[in-house]
């Protein structure tokens, strides 16, 4: 199946022509609208014995290859600089809450019009 993502003009005209000459040289009909399609032109082009056919089943391949997301572990072994600048890196908002200092104390505290009033 393809992702969204990886679904473009480019890798339309590369189905496209694919699947003209499949069916040209082979006789076999793939109908896109199938949801495994480009994966079975893909296993019929690497048996095929004409080169033009094999390349455009490579081209295919390698326009439908998912892109490998960071993997979370690597973030854990990494040094406690790097992970400090990772986390000044990310946006505030998805930054958790920073603590209050100590130094404030116990006493009550408000806002008035923008102003903190400490009592």
């Amino acid at each position: 199946m393809i992702a969204e993502a990886q679904f473009n003009r480019a890798t339309l005209d590369c189905m496209t022509a694919l699947r003209r000459r499949l069916k040209q040289s082979l006789g076999v009909t793939v109908h896109l609208s199938e949801p495994d399609a480009a994966e079975h032109m893909i296993d019929l082009s690497r048996d095929c014995a004409q080169d033009d056919i094999r390349d455009l089943g490579e081209r295919l391949a390698s326009m439908l290859e998912p892109i490998a997301p960071e993997p979370e572990e690597a973030f854990g072994l990494q040094s406690a600089i790097a992970a400090r600048q990772r986390q000044m890196s990310q946006p505030r908002a998805t930054r958790p809450p920073e603590p209050a200092p100590a130094s404030m104390g116990a006493g009550s505290v408000r806002i008035y019009r923008g102003q903190v009033i400490r009592s």
